[in-house]
This record gives structure tokens, C-alpha cells and sequence, in this order.
């Protein structure tokens, strides 16, 4: 969600596509489709700042299958963040919460395609950062 910050900030100041992909190293189609979709979603930079990032990701998470959507993946979708949150948790594991999920919704997911939207989602969140070197340049110790 970083990234989509920067892009979408760097944007808003009229930085073009090409400079962004050269500051940020991200792909020019990728910075395209986070500039259409933000134009789509109609919002201004304080209130796309104003977001959390489980937010970011829900509106701006589109793959090829994101239109064919069904409402029980909406409503799966919706409770992935409370579901990675409590992960974290001492003795919570992914058949508790599968167990609840189909207890609260019936004709909901089976296991594995449970277990695939939290891994989806859980991949979505996590931050990576390049640390460009010299090799021998600097002695890194711990």
C-alpha cells in the first residue's frame, strides 16, 4: 500500500507515468491502472490519504476475476482483515476461523478456497522494500 501511496501522490504533485516508474521502479501499466482507478473511485488526494490500508486494498485490489465477482466472495472479502488480525492471535488457526465463517454463513466457501483468500489477502499486505547497493561499499553490522 505504500507504493499506491507514493504513485498516487507523485500523481497528484503532476509527476508523469515515466517519472514515477523511474522514481519508484514500479511498472508503467501497474501506475496506470492505480491513476484509472483512483480517477474511477472520484476521490481527492485528503480522502485517499484519509484510508486505511485494508481499505486501500479492497478498492483497489482488481484482477481479471474482480468483475465476476460473487456477493459471498464480497462478503468474505469484508471479513478478511478481522480474520488476518485475529491470526496473529495465540491458538487462533485458519480451521477456527473457517469453522466460524461457515457457522455465520451457511453456502459459504469450503476450506481451501477460504484458506487461498487469506493467504491472497495476507500476500496483498505485505510490505517489501529494495535496498540498492555497492557490493564491499559499506560494512553492514548487526
Amino acid at each position: 500500500m505504500n507504493k499506491l501511496r507514493q504513485i498516487i501522490r507523485l500523481y497528484c504533485q503532476g509527476t508523469g507515468t515515466k517519472t514515477i516508474h523511474g522514481i519508484l521502479g514500479t511498472s508503467r501499466t501497474t501506475i496506470k491502472k492505480y491513476v484509472r482507478i483512483w480517477h474511477e473511485l472520484g476521490l481527492t488526494h485528503e480522502e485517499f490519504n484519509s484510508k486505511s490500508d485494508s481499505e486501500l486494498s479492497i478498492l483497489f485490489n482488481t484482477t481479471a476475476t474482480k468483475s465476476i465477482c460473487s456477493s459471498r466472495m464480497q462478503e468474505l472479502e469484508l471479513l478478511l482483515p478481522d480474520y488476518c488480525k485475529r491470526l496473529k492471535k495465540k491458538g487462533v488457526t485458519r480451521e477456527l476461523l473457517h469453522l466460524e465463517y461457515i457457522s455465520k454463513h451457511p453456502e459459504g466457501y469450503a476450506r481451501s478456497r477460504f484458506n487461498n483468500a487469506i493467504h491472497t489477502y495476507l500476500q496483498l499486505s505485505k510490505p517489501v522494500m529494495h535496498l540498492d547497493h555497492k557490493a564491499g561499499d559499506k560494512i553492514w553490522t548487526t
